[in-house]
């Protein structure tokens, strides 16, 4: 019964490949559409907490409103205890790191020497910021900071820089003139934002040996780390509340310190991805019904042109039920060869994609792949809808008098 069906198809192959390109094109485009949406939606997923989780940055500022007899005006600096006492008046805090930043600080190796910027920072600041170390290194630690030792945790690109092909960790290097023994190389990570350059090209030194080469008072900035982002706005007032109360400011002064919440970012892109999201489903969902419709209308005018040799077919002793679920077969063998080659045809897609080289990008677009389950899903949909629209005109046929069907033009 098989082979009668696939040569009936193959007599009017016109219309059959028709349908099988229908549901090709179809099964191709819902696939490698969502593909990209699901890399781009995973890389974004783990690029936006690369940065660090729950953070808010506090910098320094100046006051814009007069406060108990003081004028505006006056500035506001912050200083390293100034992190402790974060740490104690913010309950929504898990932490609480310091960063000290100096840009454009010689830094030299044997015969190589670049211009770079340098941070001094806290124990607590590795883990805030979600630094990590390659193998056979590591991140500055509590003894580094208590000793002020002279080690340097350098940004992976920075220490391409200044090494070349030479293994970083265990050498010494001079920083404004001073040595430092290099004790890790930062991973490489893909993040959703950065501050005063990107983080592979920076130095991390410990913020006490910091303030002693260069004589620092003040911090660049404090990161606080919370214990879940709904806390922030609760957050954000603690901190405005703990601050002002130490320097002397309006708390509703909001320019007395700058106060930048990465919860609000994540927030923003995640409804950036929400709306992408739902934008790729729209389209897919558009383009399979475009799909859907054409296969079914196709496979409908098949069936319809050929009243007549159902006519025939039941005039010498074929069943009703034999016409008609030999349709189902045909619409069946059709939306095979479609979705086989649909689904082979967005491997080869992907595949060409990712072989591109785009450098940067695709840490955000990632490697898109063919979702087995979403091909078949579309292909069963357009198969059904194919095998419908063939099954009931077909049964309709199958019922007449095999006289009436044979006057049909």
């Amino acid at each position: 019964m098989l082979r009668e069906r696939i040569r009936d198809l193959t007599a009017d192959h016109s219309r059959t490949l028709l349908v099988a390109l229908g549901v090709l094109w179809g099964t191709t485009g819902l696939t490698v559409l969502l593909a990209f949406g699901g890399g781009m939606d995973e890389k974004m997923g783990t690029a936006k907490h690369a940065h660090g989780k729950d953070l808010i940055r506090v910098s320094g500022g100046s006051t814009t409103m007069p406060f108990q007899g003081m004028p505006a005006g006056r500035s506001v600096p912050l200083r390293p205890e100034d992190a402790e006492l974060l740490a104690d008046r913010v309950p929504a805090a898990r932490a609480v790191g310091l960063e000290m930043m100096s840009s454009g600080r010689a830094i030299e190796f044997e015969e190589t020497r670049i211009n770079g910027r340098v941070h001094g920072i806290d124990a607590l600041f590795p883990d805030l910021r979600n630094l990590t170390a390659l193998p056979g290194g590591r991140v500055l630690n509590e003894l580094d900071i208590r000793d002020g030792r002279s080690v340097a945790f350098v940004g992976a690109r920075i220490g391409e820089r200044v090494f070349g092909s030479v293994e970083p960790v265990g050498r010494e290097i001079r920083i404004g003139g001073q040595p430092y023994t290099v004790v890790g190389v930062a991973r490489t990570r893909t993040t959703l934002t950065n501050y005063n350059g990107q983080d592979e090209d920076k130095i991390w030194i410990p913020w006490t040996t910091f303030r002693a080469q260069w004589g620092w008072r003040y911090v660049s900035y404090l990161m606080v780390g919370l214990h879940d982002a709904s806390l922030e706005p609760e957050a954000i007032d603690s901190i405005y509340a703990a601050i002002s109360s130490r320097y002397g400011f309006d708390p509703n002064d909001r320019r007395a310190v700058s106060v930048r919440s990465y919860v609000e970012m994540l927030r923003e892109v995640d409804t950036i991805m929400g709306a992408v999201r739902i934008f790729t489903r729209i389209v897919g969902v558009l383009g399979l019904l475009v799909a859907v419709v054409g296969v079914a209308n196709v496979m409908f005018v098949m069936v319809e042109e050929r009243t007549r040799e159902f006519g025939i077919r039941l005039a010498i002793g074929e069943t009703p039920r034999s016409i008609a679920y030999g349709r189902v077969l045909e619409g069946l063998v059709i939306t095979f060869s479609g979705g086989v080659v649909g689904v082979a045809f967005s491997a080869f897609v992907l595949w060409g994609f990712n072989q591109i080289p785009l450098g940067e990008a695709r840490d955000y677009l990632g490697t898109p792949e063919v979702s087995l389950g979403v091909a078949v899903a579309v292909a069963l949909t357009l198969g059904t809808a194919g095998m419908a629209a063939g099954y009931y005109p077909a049964r309709h046929a199958a019922a007449m008098d095999p006289v009436d069907a044979l006057r049909e033009e």
